[in-house]
């Protein structure tokens, strides 16, 4: 069931529903400002009618509803605590991110502390606890953080996560672990791997408890700049283009800008509006954030026109927008977005794939932006609508994808969809104080963009790898195994493509064969401990923590090996535990050793897990003889279906055994593999 309630009878509505439901209890949230202002009252009521029910309250220091403000009052965690007790709550219990001994010693009698890896844990446990019970979660606002750390207000992360992409499975647990969205797909040429992205991250580690060895963390030196381009001063370069035709204000003119919250949109309203004034043009912003939630969609409606008193409503009325800034290709989309969109509205689109909610919920998920792209271009009847990969640039150009947005105000500019000057629009940017030089040279990148050079045009063309031709992605596969293990193993996997291959020429496609070469290179390339131990020393690797760190660093990696463990993690499996610089040491020579594997020197062959991960290379090679054998148009493209299947089984210990099991038990529930 569905209910609303006002601020202050959060939960009190379970009082008139818990008699009638089967449900015993319920978990209602609060934040801290909501709990100082109202949110007390409707404990006081839960309390006094007897009802079981939890009452989450969030203690981020920020009214993260409506933007980040400070809450009003003293609110401290263990003065929410004693005031619940005070109201009737025996059991509060107080989980966080830094649980601190001087916060116990704080807290009422009785009331427990707990690390936040035990949410999960102590949720369970207040589920069945009769009356009122309080969990305080506290944990400073992320976001907010972030945004401190940027002005300068908090002091700059000294421990960056890195996550190296050729251990990297793709399995998505470390976005399962975080539900965060600056974990980040990342396509490479064998197949989607995850990645940080740093312009974005909060930096608070919950990423870490995915059970995965990519995951490293660097101490010791801050990011470096980025890079020189080699492609000129873009401040000068830009200054040498044309001006375009901007819009007339004879009439009221409607810009919408779209895109995700902690990108910055809302600062490229702020800068064009603060443009405007210094036109003496009147102007007018109203901003949609999303509640302030990171990645969550962003709509700024701006009115421009010759003077305040032409403007009349601060929103843009359906099919009123006269031009459209996509800073967000699925917020373009989405159905508010659309409402203010018609034939003629003109548009430019960032055509970067910016994370949802579904990236973390589906590891494979496609946000289909071409097919977004296209459905944008025919609503306005744009033909070509121009794009480009704003996050792409600015991280190539400017070292990091914040930049995004401004330089997608200056690809808009020099396309003439906003009517102001360029010295206005400059001169705002100065006077927002942040970041001036880049944010201007972002703005000029975007101009140069729209004109670009045929040096900028191949750096605009370098984006994602393309689908390989069916030839090279089993080349690239046979290499890499031959890295791996030696060229006996690549043949071994070369010979059972090449008889897919052949089987499946006499009905014309390739689909198959791509299938099983892609599946079957994962079983055969299983991460053990030799290969961990390589691909963190791999070149490739390392030239990547060179390019991204200052000389001096210091690498930390975050490890489940087999004996080594103590305890499990919050989801009950092996806990995985932090190993310095020193452990590099070990690496090389177990990096050696994998020409042992399988062999009778191979001390890893005796794990019940690796038998059983081994034993599944031969029974794939078996179903894949036995689909080839009868294959035929009638049952091609179940083949197809069941050979994909093979590559979900992704990922590292107790994920990688669960995404066999399931995939095993598809292809036949009485299909055991034996060791």
């Amino acid at each position: 069931a569905e209910v609303f309630t006002h601020m202050g009878g959060e939960g009190a509505s379970w009082i008139g529903i818990a008699p009638f439901t089967d449900m015993n209890h319920i978990f209602q949230n609060v934040g801290d400002g909501t709990y100082y202002h109202s949110g007390i009252m409707a404990i006081r009521a839960c309390v006094a009618a007897g009802v079981n029910i939890t009452y989450k309250i969030l203690f981020n220091d920020a009214v993260a509803m409506t933007g980040g403000q400070p809450v009003d009052g003293p609110v401290t965690v263990a003065g929410i605590a004693h005031s619940a007790r005070a109201e009737g709550v025996q059991r509060i219990a107080v989980v966080s991110d830094r649980p601190e001994r001087r916060l116990a010693v704080q807290l009422p009698t009785g009331a427990t502390l707990h690390h936040r890896r035990e949410l999960d844990m102590v949720q369970r446990e207040l589920r069945e606890v009769p009356g009122v019970s309080v969990l305080i979660y506290a944990q400073p606002c992320a976001t907010e953080l972030r945004r401190k750390r940027k002005r300068g207000k908090a002091p700059a992360a000294t421990e960056h996560v890195v996550i190296n992409p050729l251990v990297c499975e793709g399995c998505g647990d470390c976005s399962v672990a975080s539900n965060c969205l600056s974990v980040e797909p990342l396509e490479t040429p064998l197949g989607r791997k995850r990645r940080i992205n740093a312009s974005t991250c909060n930096h608070d580690m919950s990423c870490l408890e995915g059970f995965c060895p990519s995951f490293v963390t660097v101490q010791g030196t801050p990011r470096k700049p980025a890079p020189m381009t080699g492609l000129g001063d873009p401040l000068a370069e830009a200054g040498r283009l044309p001006a375009p035709a901007l819009p007339e204000l004879d009439e009221p003119y409607g810009l919408l800008v779209t895109g995700v919250g902690g990108t910055g949109v809302i600062t490229v309203g702020a800068i064009i509006a603060m443009a405007a004034h210094l036109q003496g043009l009147g102007a007018t912003v109203l901003d949609f954030t999303g509640f302030a939630q990171k990645f969550g969609p962003v709509l700024s409606y701006l009115k421009l026109a010759r003077s305040p008193d032409a403007l009349h409503a601060v929103r843009i009325d359906t099919g009123a927008a006269d031009a459209l800034i996509a800073c967000d290709a699925v917020v373009a989309t989405s159905e508010q977005a659309n409402r203010c969109l018609r034939a003629g509205t003109r548009t430019v689109l960032n055509e970067a794939a910016m994370p949802t909610g579904a990236i973390v919920r589906e590891r494979d998920a496609s946000l289909h932006i071409p097919e977004r792209a296209a459905a944008l271009a025919a609503r306005v009847q744009q033909d070509p609508l121009p794009t480009i990969d704003a996050n792409r640039l600015a991280r190539v150009l400017l070292g990091d994808t914040v930049y995004a947005n401004m330089l997608m105000l200056g690809y808009a500019w020099q396309y003439g969809l906003v009517p102001l000057t360029r010295e206005a629009i400059e001169q705002a940017i100065r006077l927002n104080g942040v970041q001036i030089e880049r944010n201007l040279q972002a703005f000029a990148w975007g101009r140069l963009a729209a004109n670009p050079s045929a040096q900028l045009r191949a750096v605009m063309a370098g984006g994602e790898p393309s689908a390989p031709t069916l030839d090279a992605m089993i080349e690239t596969r046979a290499r890499f195994l031959a890295d791996y293990q030696d060229e006996a193993w690549a043949d071994r996997y070369r010979r059972l493509v090449a008889r897919v291959r052949e089987a499946e020429a006499p009905l014309g496609g390739e689909a198959l064969t791509r299938a099983v070469a892609q599946g079957h290179f994962r079983l055969m390339a299983l991460k053990d401990e030799y290969e961990v131990a390589r691909l963190h020393l791999h070149p490739e690797f390392v030239a990547e923590l060179e390019a991204r760190f200052e000389p001096g660093y210091r690498v930390t990696h975050h490890l489940a090996p087999p004996g080594l463990t103590r305890g499990t993690d919050s989801r009950g499996r092996p806990a995985k535990r932090r190993f310095g610089p020193w452990v590099r040491t070990l690496f090389a020579p177990m990096a050696r050793a994998r020409r042992l594997r399988g062999g009778a020197w191979d001390l890893t062959r005796f794990g019940a897990e690796r038998q059983r991960e081994r034993a599944m290379v031969d029974w794939h090679e078996t179903r894949v003889q036995g689909w080839i054998a009868d294959l035929d148009a009638d049952n091609y493209q179940e083949r197809i279906r069941q050979a994909r299947s093979i590559d979900e089984i992704r990922g590292f210990g107790p994920v990688r055994e669960a995404a066999a099991r399931r995939v095993i038990g598809a292809h036949s529930p009485k299909t055991t593999v034996r060791t």
